[in-house]
């Protein structure tokens, strides 16, 4: 399976970079300047309202990767567009227009639990992913809304794994390290 917008990498049991270590990202863009991607399983204790003034919603942040710390993104469930967002696939869409979010929201169009917020993202600039793959760093899964919103972040990347079923499900009970076994 490619890697391409929609699909799920999961990183491999045993990958030593810190930002990446027992990681799954959605990726959400793919073309010839590079690809991006959201960690969904790796979740802060912090909230959207702890560090946006006047804006009251309880979600808590995830670290969506190790680019671009300044930024603010969004991944939400739903059938009536954000204006401006870039739809995934079926019913899920990334970013957009905020003041049409939180209109939405304040509507009831789209509730606080179909929405997730990112602080940065995670890039690869054109090639650099493919080598990754060749270097067995991530494997390649189909994602589902499901996925997104629904499964617990620190049980995903585990979940996902026995999902795959075969060896991948061995791996999902391996431990960090491998000589701790």
């Amino acid at each position: 399976m490619e890697p391409e917008k929609g699909k799920l990498l999961i990183s491999e049991p045993f990958i030593k970079d810190p930002a990446f270590g027992r990681s799954v990202i959605l990726l959400v863009e793919k073309n010839e300047i590079g690809t991006v991607g959201f960690i969904l399983n790796h979740k802060l204790k912090i909230t959207v309202s702890d560090v946006l003034d006047n804006i009251h919603l309880k979600n808590n942040l995830y670290q969506g990767g190790p680019v671009a710390h300044d930024s603010l993104h969004f991944l939400y469930r739903g059938h009536n567009p954000v204006k401006h967002s870039v739809k995934i696939m079926q019913g899920l869409y990334w970013g957009g227009d905020f003041k049409d979010l939180l209109q939405k929201i304040s509507d009831g169009e789209i509730s606080e639990d179909s929405i997730r917020f990112y602080v940065g993202y995670s890039g690869w600039e054109p090639g650099q992913l493919e080598f990754e793959m060749d270097e067995k760093t991530w494997i390649v899964a189909p994602a589902d809304i499901k996925t997104v919103f629904e499964l617990s972040a620190d049980k995903l990347w585990k979940q996902t794994m026995k999902s795959l079923g075969g060896d991948y499900a061995l791996m999902a009970n391996s431990p960090l390290d491998p000589q701790m076994n």
